[in-house]
């Protein structure tokens, strides 16, 4: 009688084999319980200053006390053809903070993610979604939705772009 076990089973002749289930990947998210995160949004963003000090504003800040780790996200909205200039910048401004916070013990990263002025989701983007663990449809819905977004707001400054009250100061 054949042997078989949950890592090699049992299929019978002519039968196709079971596919393996998806693995589930761990996620940023997963190396902590005690994440806490500030947007600069409604209010202007004061950077944890348990971390470190500093005016800069990222766009997200998510940080673990218990674990150390510290993640910066700059949101950019470039023309499709300065993406990587866009990325290059956004990093470079953000590593002095990650590097004083290294200094001071934490694990930093600095993720800046575009999404083009036409729509563009770029791949740093999309790494970020996937690195934290959005899949499936609620990833392709958080795509289609931010390159939305953006074609309406890079949609609504060019009907402005004429406006006397939006004249250069």
């Amino acid at each position: 009688m054949p042997r078989h076990s949950k890592d090699h089973p049992f299929v019978r002749a002519g039968q196709p084999p079971a596919k393996p289930s998806a693995r589930v990947e761990a996620t940023l998210l997963d190396t902590a319980r005690d994440w806490r995160m500030q947007v600069d949004l409604e209010q202007r963003l004061i950077f944890p200053p348990e971390i470190i000090t500093t005016n800069l504003r990222p766009d997200l800040v998510l940080w673990s006390t218990s674990q150390k780790l510290l993640v910066i996200v700059e949101l950019t909205v470039p023309w499709e053809a300065a993406v990587g200039e866009a990325y290059e910048r956004k990093r470079l401004k953000y590593s002095d903070i990650a590097a004083e916070a290294e200094q001071r013990g934490w694990r930093a990263q600095v993720l800046p993610v575009e999404v083009g002025c036409r729509g563009f989701v770029a791949t740093s983007t999309t790494k970020l979604l996937k690195g934290m663990g959005v899949r499936g449809q609620a990833f392709q819905q958080a795509v289609k939705s931010m390159s939305e977004a953006a074609e309406r707001s890079s949609s609504w400054l060019w009907i402005k772009r004429k406006d006397p009250n939006w004249a250069a100061k």
